[in-house]
């Protein structure tokens, strides 16, 4: 691949004649800096000042410089080059990149800084731009090319999105500790909780998909007790005995006060995992520094996840 130098010189040949003559205030060095004939940098120049209706360059001797024009356009120029040499290191250099993720609210308190530290320590010139937010928008976001990278929970199956999955959690029924099915052993199905008042997760988030999913699949709709905005807030009204819900099982064990039955049947699992466009969409092009986060995340996940996540 080209280098950000290289590619300024096919977008932007013009700013750098301006930027060369002005260094060297002489057409022939300028055309030795710029890797041309200097007749066919004199002639682009009196081309371009035509164009532009005004002299930019005048002789001195045998050398040249800039007019008043000239001089005032020249930090413009300069600051032009290289905000456009900056931009295209970010498509061009895995170490001077810029990567845009966005993640799940539960991912964001341990999970995110433990990838983003270990990644920053290699790799200190790769910035980021980041997003926290459900599932839905955070998909709508990476489809929409708002975002290189999505941490997030179902991932999608439909076309356009790739998708590597990090770590899978089981689903439970969590119920209060006094409800008639906290002492069942062996597992529950969904539908048998269809009487209660669930705790749902409010729409577009993943784990609430994932409950209309089954609820669906067993053939009823849950009566609505409350939409939280996160599943810690979901499992600690379960305890105070507000309804049932379905959530991820809790690493640490049932929440006091809950208890968590096992979910027969299809379906009974979250996957946790990295979301990226699919190859080809987005113009078919993906940074060097994008590939070289996914590449860490994918390594480094499945056994940071697990512990982190709950």
């Amino acid at each position: 691949m080209s280098t950000p130098d290289a590619l300024v010189s096919v977008l932007a040949p013009r700013l750098r004649m301006v930027a060369a003559v002005a260094e060297t205030e002489h057409v022939t060095q300028a055309a030795e800096v710029l890797d041309m004939p200097q007749p066919t940098l004199s002639r682009a120049l009196a081309r371009l000042q035509e164009e532009l209706g005004m002299a930019l360059v005048e002789r001195t001797g045998r050398g040249v410089r800039l007019t008043r024009a000239g001089r005032l356009l020249l930090p413009h120029v300069r600051r032009a080059l290289e905000d456009l040499r900056a931009g295209l290191a970010e498509l061009t250099d895995a170490e001077e990149g810029r990567v845009a993720l966005t993640f799940l609210p539960t991912l964001g308190v341990e999970v995110v800084p433990a990838l983003l530290r270990g990644f920053r320590a290699r790799h200190p010139g790769v910035r980021f731009t980041l997003t926290q937010e459900a599932w839905a928008e955070s998909l709508r976001r990476v489809s929409s090319g708002g975002a290189d990278l999505a941490l997030t929970s179902p991932l999608p199956s439909g076309p356009g999105l790739a998708s590597a999955t990090l770590h899978t959690q089981a689903l439970r029924l969590v119920v209060p500790e006094d409800h008639p099915l906290a002492s069942v052993t062996g597992g529950v199905r969904v539908a048998e909780a269809a009487g209660d008042e669930f705790i749902l997760l409010k729409p577009g988030r993943g784990v609430r998909h994932l409950t209309d999913r089954l609820s669906d699949r067993a053939g009823f709709t849950p009566r609505v007790a409350f939409e939280a905005d996160d599943i810690a807030t979901a499992r600690g009204l379960v305890a105070a005995g507000l309804g049932v819900a379905v959530l991820p099982a809790r690493p640490r064990g049932p929440l006091g006060g809950t208890v968590e039955l096992a979910i027969r049947g299809a379906d009974t699992t979250r996957p946790i995992g990295v979301v990226w466009p699919e190859e080809g969409s987005g113009g078919g092009y993906e940074p060097p520094a994008v590939a070289l986060f996914r590449a860490h995340v994918r390594r480094v996940g499945p056994s940071l996840i697990p512990d982190l996540t709950g």
